[in-house]
């Protein structure tokens, strides 16, 4: 997959500003969602955070670690204190993360926030705020990633020069826990909630997110609560953030290999054609091949039924390949049902060497336009044409 794309030279910012030669830049004007994380001067933040962990008890809960990431900072050089296997340590984070400003186009910091514990496990907490678990005993590395990560391992799938000329500035506090964190932001946020995110923090290590039983999320984002399966459905609607639920099918490519699913799709995260960086936000399902691509069914607002076209996001370009399964408002709030020859798409979309389906995946997303995009999904299966081949996935 993704690894395969180190070497590429590709310039994010040189892509996004041919938008704006294109005449897109003014045909996006007023669709970004104006609501945002309250933005705070340098310093700001980290303050307010501090004094609400002093008042609660400092020290009497565990360790504070102050941090800021931009785009100058190289991948895991931030170290943090160390942890001890099963420590917990929640994040809080604020700023911005900048594709281009020229048409506010921005990322949430929880989104492109990830660390680790000694090169171990990559934590990702998608929301501004989320509570990670060591996996290990050592310091904890941080680092962001706008999707640039090309492995698990967290190495780049790009030229470092270019990783390095980002635009954003996260800042960010991170508390080692020596008590339950649920008990630390409870007594945190009953000393005021300057910083506007320690209720969240609270509600999150009370509820914690869980990933769909037997799916797993991609490496270059965490889970954030944007699936979730029950009563025979898998439910998702995302906002300002972006998921991709993966699972294992590993079969055979053979020429009655079918992918079925129903899905109703309630709101649609984007407002016109999803095949331009700027407005690429949408809803899908997906099939993985062994060949490293990925074949993409979505609903598309405004692009026609039918259509196929390649990724619009450096990286992405090289892998994954969209064909618009439905289109338009019309059928929005409808349960449908849809079934796709895998062989035959394969052969006529991609026509690569692959001989086998590795995963299935659903994807909602949402960072672009920060909008909200909601579907849900049942009857989802793979398999050939006889019932016992069927694998039933939700």
């Amino acid at each position: 997959m993704p690894c395969a794309l180190h070497g590429i030279h590709l310039s994010r910012r040189s892509a996004l500003l041919g938008l704006g030669a294109a005449g897109l830049a003014s045909g996006l004007g007023g669709l970004a969602n104006p609501a945002a994380a309250r933005l705070f001067a340098d310093g700001d933040f980290t303050a307010a955070i501090r004094s609400a962990y002093d008042r609660a008890g400092g020290a009497a809960l565990g360790r504070i670690a102050p941090f800021t990431i931009t785009g100058s900072t190289r991948p895991w050089e931030t170290k943090l204190p160390e942890v001890k296997a099963g420590q917990q340590v929640t994040f809080l984070l604020s700023g911005r993360w900048h594709l281009l400003r020229e048409l506010d186009l921005w990322f949430e910091p929880g989104v492109v926030f990830h660390a680790r514990v000694s090169g171990g496990a990559m934590y990702n907490p998608s929301l501004n705020f989320g509570t990670m678990t060591a996996d290990g005993d050592g310091p904890i590395e941080i680092a962001r990633s706008a999707s640039e990560w090309a492995n698990e391992q967290g190495d780049l799938w790009g030229p470092l020069d270019a990783y390095l000329a980002a635009d954003g500035r996260i800042e960010g506090v991170a508390i080692l826990w020596d008590v339950d964190p649920r008990e630390g932001l409870a007594l945190m946020k009953a000393q005021g909630d300057a910083a506007g995110i320690l209720a969240q923090a609270h509600e999150r290590a009370v509820f914690p997110h869980v990933t769909p039983e037997g799916w797993f999320n991609h490496f270059n984002f965490g889970e954030g609560g944007v699936f979730r399966s029950g009563e025979g459905e898998m439910n998702c609607r995302t906002h300002k953030q972006v998921a991709i639920l993966r699972r294992d099918v590993n079969l055979d490519l053979t020429e009655d290999l079918r992918l079925d699913w129903d899905w109703i799709v309630e709101e649609l995260p984007s407002l016109v054609a999803e095949d331009q960086i700027p407005s690429h936000d949408y809803l899908s399902i997906a099939v993985e091949y062994d060949d490293g691509q990925d074949l993409t069914y979505m609903w598309s607002a405004a692009i026609p039924q039918g259509t196929v076209f390649r990724c619009p996001l450096p990286g992405w370009n090289m892998i994954e390949t969209h064909l618009v399964q439905r289109s338009g408002r019309a059928d929005l709030g409808k349960w449908l049902s849809e079934s796709r020859n895998l062989a035959q798409d394969y052969r006529e979309i991609i026509g690569g060497p692959a001989t086998k389906a590795l995963r299935v995946w659903l994807l909602g997303v949402s960072t672009f336009q920060r909008r909200t995009g909601a579907c849900r999904y049942r009857g989802v299966s793979i398999g050939g044409a006889a019932e016992e081949t069927r694998l039933r996935l939700v």
